[in-house]
């Protein structure tokens, strides 16, 4: 136990050392910005509106229009709730996200070290997972997505614990965690799947095997009742944006299909780790499979068992996962587990070699460098606009007299909260059908960011009442 501890705080001053490596602290500060900016926006202004409309948790809303008074709701809004309470929601909501993060590659040890029965190698193991590109970047940020893994890795660190020592109570605390997960993210339930066809194929602890199934069904009803008032919230308010669904593989066009695998497999595969890295744990699967019989019983059934769960994930979300690479978080589930399997095979037959535990050592450091690299890249895809989010712009809009209650028309924005989120009204953007807007007088006022638009025969019927200017954005009062 002292062994695992001395492991455990050594890992966490390596994390917070590589975070300050990363520029974690000068993330913090940042409103939503790089790959997957609009999905951020429209976290950023879920949590906006629990704040600067005082609204009851089970009552969250954006900006844009497109529902009832902007009434939508997705995954387990609580994170968005808590960071609301906060002057600087936004700080709060990426610090709170990172605290768990953290706490989940924290929990990757004691799971590696459950299989592993090594400290040097579990400190590896979590490390790795620490120079993902995906989870770094998506750790500290405004999606739900690593959260919800890191809940997971939370949850199977204490499930395998309780799980050993036939631990009753944190055998629960650990099927709430999965809950919990499932509810951040509902892809996050393969989680209960995995845990499921452990317990079948290990049947040896019949009061453990009780439980769990008990609290497999439970977890399950908590996450299916929470989406289906999330989709009836969605149906009452007309909400037509927000994905609760699936979109199989069988419903894709056969180029999409191809162009799916590409991107996982290619194209964004560098978001998973440092190319040759990943290169080197494929071809490590080959010596895991040869050596398969030599594993633990649990080892085997966890790789073979996450491997088929997440193929079935891959299969009932393959639209999503042609374009957004946030949707490759859940595979960490299996990546987690066929590296401890990869690092076990490797201790058959060099447990104490230190030359090669110095090249395993020494090959964290490009896949940090890559990692910093790449994740600099991706703050940089998309950024805000500074002019809209400043003070200012607050008082250029209340001089104007555009309170907080006024609709604005946000043009040109392509997302439904990007912009509204930064000037903080409700409101329509190109997202909608603007036209309908203009024509039908569902706005107060247009702002307008883009001298070319006013050449638009769309709009020029509109332009005529220009009542302000600031910083290259035009103000038209509607009615």
């Amino acid at each position: 136990m002292k062994q695992t501890f001395i492991g455990l705080f050594i890992l966490l001053i390596a994390i917070l050392v590589i975070s300050l490596f990363y520029s974690y602290p000068s993330m913090f500060h940042l409103l939503p910005q790089g790959s997957h900016l609009w999905r951020q926006a429209d976290c950023m202004a879920m949590t906006q509106n629990y704040q600067q409309f005082h609204l009851s948790f089970w009552n969250p809303a954006t900006y844009n229009l497109q529902s009832l008074n902007g009434k939508v709701v997705g995954e387990f809004p609580v994170f968005y709730f808590i960071a609301a309470q906060f002057k600087n929601a936004a700080f709060i909501l990426r610090l709170v996200h990172t605290i768990v993060f953290f706490t989940g590659i924290l929990a990757t040890y004691f799971i590696a070290f459950y299989f592993l029965q090594r400290r040097f190698l579990s400190i590896v193991c979590s490390l790795l997972l620490f120079t993902s590109p995906l989870l770094v970047f998506y750790g500290n940020n405004f999606l739900s997505d690593v959260p919800a893994l890191s809940f997971a890795f939370i949850g199977w660190a204490i499930f395998l614990n309780a799980y050993k020592k036939e631990n009753l109570f944190w055998l629960s605390i650990a099927f709430l965690c999965f809950a919990f997960a499932g509810l951040l993210k509902a892809s996050q339930m393969i989680n209960l799947a995995i845990v499921f066809f452990f317990l079948i194929n290990l049947k040896t602890k019949k009061l453990i095997f009780r439980l769990s199934i008990l609290w497999t069904i439970a977890c399950g009803l908590i996450i299916f009742s929470w989406y289906f008032y999330a989709k009836q919230y969605n149906h009452q308010n007309y909400d037509h944006y927000y994905f609760l669904s699936v979109f199989p593989i069988w419903k894709v066009e056969l180029q999409d299909i191809g162009l799916g695998i590409w991107r996982m497999v290619v194209s964004l595969s560098k978001n998973y780790f440092w190319r040759p890295t990943s290169i080197l744990l494929i071809l490590s699967c080959y010596y895991v499979f040869k050596h398969r019989k030599k594993l633990d019983a649990e080892l085997r059934i966890v790789i073979t068992t996450s491997f088929a769960i997440v193929s079935a994930y891959i299969i009932l979300f393959y639209q999503k996962l042609i374009g957004h690479e946030y949707y490759y978080v859940p595979f960490f589930i299996f990546f987690l587990f066929a590296i401890i399997g990869i690092l076990k095979t490797y201790n058959f037959f060099h447990a104490e070699n230190v030359f090669t535990h110095t090249a395993i050592f020494l090959l964290l450091i490009p896949n940090l460098i890559f990692c910093k690299v790449f994740v600099a890249e991706k703050l940089t895809d998309n950024l805000y606009n500074g002019y809209l989010s400043s003070n200012e712009m607050q008082n250029f809009l209340l001089t104007n007299n555009v309170g907080k209650n006024n609709i604005i028309l946000s043009l040109p924005d392509d997302s439904p909260n990007k912009t509204l989120s930064l000037i903080k009204r409700k409101g329509y953007t190109e997202f909608n059908n603007y036209r309908t807007v203009l024509r039908n007088k569902q706005a107060d006022f247009l702002i307008l960011g883009n001298e070319n638009w006013k050449q638009k025969e769309s709009l020029k019927t509109y332009l005529n009442d220009s009542i302000g200017f600031f910083n290259g954005y035009t103000l038209y009062k509607l009615r």
